[in-house]
Parts: structure tokens; sequence; C-alpha cells
């Protein structure tokens, strides 16, 4: 078994998203028996003392003075805070160990293509990744959009073209060892260094993650379940087309929202243009603990997200028995089959057109207890296809490579 430095800026329990990915990458490196220190930011120390009396782990905890972490709050500060916590704690590992007591290191999160690791230069093989971020939303289905975020959308195709000729990037690569991407963003990758890159969703569910054995559904009142942030490129203005729709043939059918995000002002308006009325259930914001109890009360969840790379919730809500609906792009598509829900191609569609073969898809599961049936218990075969333990398996064989590229 190896001894592994994970580097993981986000990294906390009981969280979702990229806190989550770190946390899990630890946890599960453990408990498949290798050596495990993490490098962490000191603002994650107190979520993780709460946890750590269960855990073997060790943690190093890092982060810039005061006066600099104020930089997070000004415009592209965040991004700014990252590169040097990056290159700070890389040079704070080589001060504090005169002989370097790992046989690798890992850059797990933050989980993007277009952030730099500088754990490169420690001098031992250096995995980066899995990363992502090469998903993109279809021209087509951006029509529709704020303008604010079709111009948000074109920055990030740009950030997306710039990351072959970013000098952080291209430094990041040419040290790594090992190079993890989702598949959408294996084309990022300078061509002279894809020999080292291995296609791999960066998510996967926890070892012991719970799962709900669901009764059968034998009524036209369809419970719909929506979990994430709500931003315009998570395609929930569809979602509630699509239900519009659904309910001519079905009314008694439901959604449930749960998050928060800048376009809930406007989605909540269009809801009112499309007389949804009570059929929508706006639940804000829970914590991640609680969202579990949503996942047990509802028959289906709705994700049609236009660029998710993974998808983590798609992941719960599979290994809870619900079918899941979504569009074919990004990591829900990869990850949803006929066998556990129906993932809707995007090909030469826009917004209206996908709203209608959503609504389909809902229509035909409301229609069909038996196929609803048949398809929970698909959804806890699929999700166990998709473990961390597996994940983690995949990536680190019971030998450790012991040649490195000598640090340019």
């Amino acid at each position: 078994m190896a001894r592994i430095l994970l580097s993981a800026y986000a990294c906390e329990p009981g969280r979702g998203s990229e806190p989550a990915v770190g946390w899990n990458w630890a946890i599960e490196l453990a408990r498949q028996g290798h050596e495990v220190t993490v490098m962490t930011r000191a603002a994650n120390r107190q979520a993780i003392a709460e946890e750590m009396s269960r855990r073997d782990v060790g943690f190093i905890y890092y982060d810039l003075p005061l006066w600099v972490q104020r930089l997070r709050s000004l415009p592209g500060g965040k991004r700014v805070y990252y590169v040097l916590w990056q290159w700070c704690a890389a040079r704070m590992i080589r001060q504090r160990f005169r002989r370097l007591p790992f046989d690798l290191v890992q850059h797990v999160t933050y989980v993007s293509v277009r952030y730099p690791s500088f754990m490169g230069s420690l001098g031992i093989p250096f995995y980066f990744g899995p990363v992502s971020g090469g998903e993109t939303v279809p021209v087509r289905l951006r029509r529709g959009c704020s303008a604010g975020e079709r111009f948000r959308e074109r920055l990030r195709d740009l950030s997306n073209r710039l990351v072959a000729f970013d000098p952080l990037m291209r430094r990041t690569f040419r040290r790594a060892t090992r190079i993890l991407v989702t598949p959408d963003t294996l084309r990022l990758l300078p061509r002279d260094i894809r020999h080292k890159a291995t296609q791999t969703l960066a998510i996967g569910l926890p070892s012991g993650a719970p799962e709900q054995r669901r009764p059968d559904v034998r009524s036209t009142q369809l419970r719909l379940l929506y979990v994430g942030r709500l931003l315009e490129w998570k395609g929930v203005d569809i979602a509630l087309r699509a239900v519009a729709l659904a309910r001519r043939q079905f009314p008694n059918l439901s959604l449930t929202i749960l998050g928060e995000g800048p376009a809930r002002t406007r989605l909540e308006r269009l809801s009112r243009e499309l007389n949804l009325g009570g059929s929508v259930h706006w639940a804000g914001w829970v914590p991640h603990s609680i969202v579990a109890r949503y996942y047990q009360n509802s028959d289906t969840f709705l994700f049609p997200s236009l660029r998710d790379s993974g998808g983590m919730v798609v992941l719960e809500a599979l290994a809870q028995g619900l079918p899941v609906l979504c569009t074919s792009l990004g990591g829900p598509g990869l990850i949803v089959n006929r066998s556990c829900g129906r993932a809707v191609v995007t090909t030469r569609r826009d917004r209206e057109e996908l709203a209608r073969e959503l609504g389909r898809a809902i229509v035909e599961i409301a229609a069909d207890p038996d196929l609803l049936s048949l398809l929970s218990h698909g959804a806890r075969l699929r999700a166990r296809q998709y473990s961390f333990e597996q994940l983690v398996l995949s990536i680190h064989p019971s030998s450790i490579p012991s040649a490195v590229e000598s640090p340019a």
C-alpha cells in the first residue's frame, strides 16, 4: 500500500460538491489501506475535527494570512487566492519535510482543469485529477438564456481554449505523472501530453451510502424532484416546461425543487406563466444531511443540466431507487441509461424541443407503474457501478511508479 499525500483544497465531511470529493477521496484511500495525509485549508479544520475521532487519516492545515484571504471577496479574487494557496502549500511541504514521507502526491480539489497545482514540484510521482471542465452548453441550447448567461458561457469557452496555452497549466501537465480527466475534458489538454491522460468520472458514491427500498407506485401522482443550484445552465426552466406539458395528461404530478441561486426569480416567474401553481414546491436550500428525506419522498429525479461534469446528486438519487430523467450531456449522460432512467438526446435540439422530449419521458413513466418499479430497481443496480471504491481502485494499483519526470 502507498503513502499518499492528497492535495484537497476543498475537503469537508457532511457537505456536497467539491468538499465531498476531497473528503471521500481521503476516507476511501484510507479504507483501502493506504497511509493518507491530506493537505487542505485551515478553514476546514473544525468540520474535519468533529469526524476524525473515527477516521485514520492525517491532515496538514494551511491558509494564507488573513489580509491575503480578503482577496477572496474581490472580483476574481477566489481564483487568485486559490493559485497562491496552491503555490504556498507546495512550498510549505518542501520546507516542512527534509525527506518526503510520501510515495506519491495526488491533486483532487478543485476538480477543474483550469486551476493549476504546484504539487508536481515535490519530486515524487504526481497525479493530477480526476479533473473536469471541458463540458460545454451546446450553442442551440444557449438560446433562451439571458444575455448575461450567454456572455458567461462565451467567456468559459474562451477560458477552455486557453487551457492548452496557460503557462501554469502547462507546467502542471508537464510535471504530472498521470492526468485523470472526464471524457469531455480530454480535448482541452495539449496534444503532446495526452498520452499521460486517463478518462474517468471524478465522482462516485462513498462506501456505505444508504439505499432506500421503495414501495411500488400505483397512482398517477408522480412526485418529481430536482436538487441543485438554480443556475441557467442547470436547465431548470426546461424541467418546468416539461412538467407543464406532462400535466396535460397527468394533472396530479408534482415537482419539488431543492436549491437556491440567481436564477430563482426568473424561474418562479416562468412557473407562474406556465400556470404550474401548487404543482411546484420551492423548498430552497436544505442541509445535505436532510436531502435524503426528499429522495425518499419522491418517485423520479429530474435533472436536465446542460454541462454537469459529474452530477453527484444523480448518483445519490439512483442509490435511493429514483429513476433519473436527464440530458445526454456530461456526467449524467454517461451514468444514466435505459435501465435506470432516460437520458434525452440534445443533438440539434433547442430548449423547447428538449422540454417536449423530457415531457414525453415523464409521461412514459407516469403512465406505467410497472416501468417505474423496473427503473427503480435498475437505478439501485446502476448506482453500485459508480462507487468511490471502484474509482480509487482504478487509479491506484498495488505497485507505485518509481519514475517521475524531472521538474522543469
